[in-house]
């Protein structure tokens, strides 16, 4: 059964929240990585995200499930038939620091999250985002 495992907010100061939410609540902090933080209460994660735009609103932006693999392709086949096939966020050019998501889809009122099995190898992903920047640039061929 798919489980939501964490949610998103975006702020403008991180680290402040998660010294809010670490000294007043005893959530742990799990990471940290560009300015971007993570806390747990041992069941959520939160993802605390600086904001990238000046314009981009505070406040919650997603959560994020956590599917069994044997259910992956029925929740996938169904969210298709609905012309909501989930997409990598990899293709937005986002990089290789998201470790905690395979792909991301929306709700029929677009509301946004994420879909994990588990978490992503990042010695991998640094692999991979690398050749393919150097594709991108004509320094490798293949």
């Amino acid at each position: 059964m798919a489980t939501i495992r964490h949610i998103a907010i975006f702020a403008d100061d991180p680290k402040k929240l998660a010294d809010f939410y670490t000294r007043i609540y005893g959530m742990k902090i799990t990471g940290e990585s560009q300015g971007d933080v993570w806390v747990t209460d041992g069941y959520v994660d939160v993802a605390l995200i600086r904001r990238k735009r000046e314009g981009a609103p505070k406040g919650i932006h997603h959560f994020g499930f956590v599917l069994d693999e044997a259910e992956k392709p029925f929740v996938y086949d169904e969210m298709k038939k609905l012309g909501l096939e989930p997409t990598d966020p990899r293709a937005d050019g986002t990089g290789v620091d998201r470790p905690f998501v395979e792909d991301k889809g929306q709700d029929p009122e677009g509301n946004r999250f994420d879909l994990t099995s588990g978490k992503r190898d990042m010695e991998e992903e640094k692999k991979l985002s690398a050749a393919k920047y150097e594709r991108a640039s004509g320094n490798l061929v293949g």
